[in-house]
């Protein structure tokens, strides 16, 4: 009875959002091209079934961190991708259909491939003594590196004028400002530290008691974020703590708990903001992060369906593009300033470079990512590989699979769980291993030697 009552409670997750979308977001930011057309009953029939078609081989319980990525794209991207663009752009069911199925399709490979076989990567074996010294030291360099660049003074203003009520515009402005003047390695130590490392120390500080890692893993975010003006970053720390809360108490039935907990998100904000007339908390929960994504993917559908594809000529510049990259070209095209950076997630910027093939490149090139993260976790504590990978997820959403695993740390968060110092343990079943044997998750005991980690300090 686990997929019928995970489908019911996924179509009232979905009848929530709609209802959010329609009666908060929609009048408030109509101008931004936030409409709602309601398709015909047939149409709307179709829309339900090919949104709600994936519950039937989505995995019901976590036993890898890819699941974690998977669903985090299901409830996200992929529902609102097939719903949004249908709500609010020019292009018909008919002409969507294309994006639809190839949408199902890439959710298909990627549960496929989270299920598969993992390699063996041989075990890296570094010391505490070595890796903690190592880490804390690189984490310094990078903020004194970023701080470098600012002064003491401005964030502290920043940060008192936020609490104020200010802006994080204007702290995101400076920073483009400054890294347009001081090149792109301002951005990658800033995505290390904030994307990686922070989240690392943590993630690690969470699940295994030790608070003064949780303490300085925050310190660097708040300095992150007095930097950059993200803030995802301010609300990085609550994220991880209910993945974790998620991951320990609802592993058996993780979608089901994950789709809850977002429907009691989706219609706390909105109930919230219908009764004092506003939109605040819709708009920084439900609008930025599970409308956003369908909105921008179908902009990036209808305005690449009419153009000629990007290719790879924004990804390998030559110095004579109009715009730097296609969400440029979106930010231009939809919200009339060639300024802003309408960043999409995967599926859409493999439409911009390639089309329909773009969207399945970019779905192997995710697959690829949490199948090797999968085999470097599979001799790791499954709280803590899903924990410390949960922000590459909340990326994905949003940015390209390579741009994830670059500038938002996702070569550098496979690196940490690879060196992280490991102890050995008789009888403990392996983190990435399919504890199961059957598609209803019935478990098997692993009686092998395996390895965690060693609790720093």
């Amino acid at each position: 009875m686990r997929r019928p009552i995970l489908l019911g409670v996924t179509a009232i997750y979905l009848a929530s959002l709609l209802w959010a979308y329609r009666q908060v977001i929609v009048p408030t930011y109509e101008y931004q091209g936030y409409r709602c057309q309601w398709p015909d009953a047939i149409e709307f029939i179709w829309l339900a079934i090919i949104s709600l078609l994936p519950l039937a081989f989505l995995p019901l319980r976590l036993h890898r961190p890819s699941g974690l990525v998977i669903w985090w794209l299901y409830v996200t991207v992929y529902i609102a991708a097939i719903w949004v663009p249908a709500l609010s752009t020019s292009v018909s069911i008919v002409n969507l259909l294309p994006l639809q199925v190839s949408l199902f399709a890439a959710m298909g490979l990627l549960t496929a491939v989270s299920g598969g076989r993992l390699l063996r990567i041989p075990v890296i074996a570094v010391s505490r003594r070595a890796f903690w010294p190592a880490l804390l030291a690189i984490w310094a360099a990078c903020l004194i590196f970023l701080c470098a660049h600012f002064s003491l003074r401005g964030l502290i203003v920043n940060m008192v004028g936020l609490l104020l009520g200010g802006s994080e515009y204007t702290i995101r402005a400076s920073f483009f400002e400054e890294l347009s003047q001081t090149g792109r390695l301002l951005g990658y130590a800033g995505g290390l530290v904030g994307e990686a490392l922070d989240p690392f120390l943590i993630a690690y500080g969470l699940v295994y008691g030790r608070r003064w890692l949780i303490a300085i893993g925050v310190f660097g975010q708040l300095v992150f974020f007095a930097v950059v003006g993200a803030k995802s970053i301010l609300f990085s720390t609550l994220f991880l703590v209910l993945v974790l809360f998620l991951v320990r108490r609802f592993r058996d039935r993780f979608g089901l708990s994950l789709v809850t907990m977002l429907l009691a998100v989706v219609m706390s904000a909105a109930l919230v903001d219908t009764i004092n007339h506003g939109s605040t908390l819709t708009t920084l929960t439900t609008r930025r992060t599970m409308i956003d994504p369908g909105l921008l993917t179908g902009f990036y559908f209808e305005y690449y369906s009419q153009t000629p594809h990007a290719g790879i000529a924004y990804h390998f510049p030559h110095g004579n593009l109009a715009l730097p990259a296609p969400s440029y070209e979106i930010g231009l095209a939809y919200f009339g300033d060639e300024r802003i950076d309408a960043n999409a997630n995967a599926w859409a910027e493999g439409f911009a470079d390639f089309g329909i093939p773009g969207i399945f490149a970019f779905t192997g090139l995710i697959a690829l990512m949490i199948w090797l993260y999968d085999s470097l976790a599979r001799e790791r504590d499954l709280d803590f590989a899903v924990l410390l990978g949960a922000l590459q997820a909340f990326a994905l959403s949003n940015s390209a699979p390579m741009t994830v695993a670059i500038t938002h740390g996702g070569v550098a968060v496979a690196l940490l769980l690879s060196f992280l110092p490991r102890t050995k343990t008789a009888n403990l079943p392996a983190a990435g291993e399919e504890l199961h044997g059957n598609s209803e998750g019935e478990e098997m005991k692993l009686a092998d030697e395996r390895w965690i980690e060693a609790p720093a300090g």
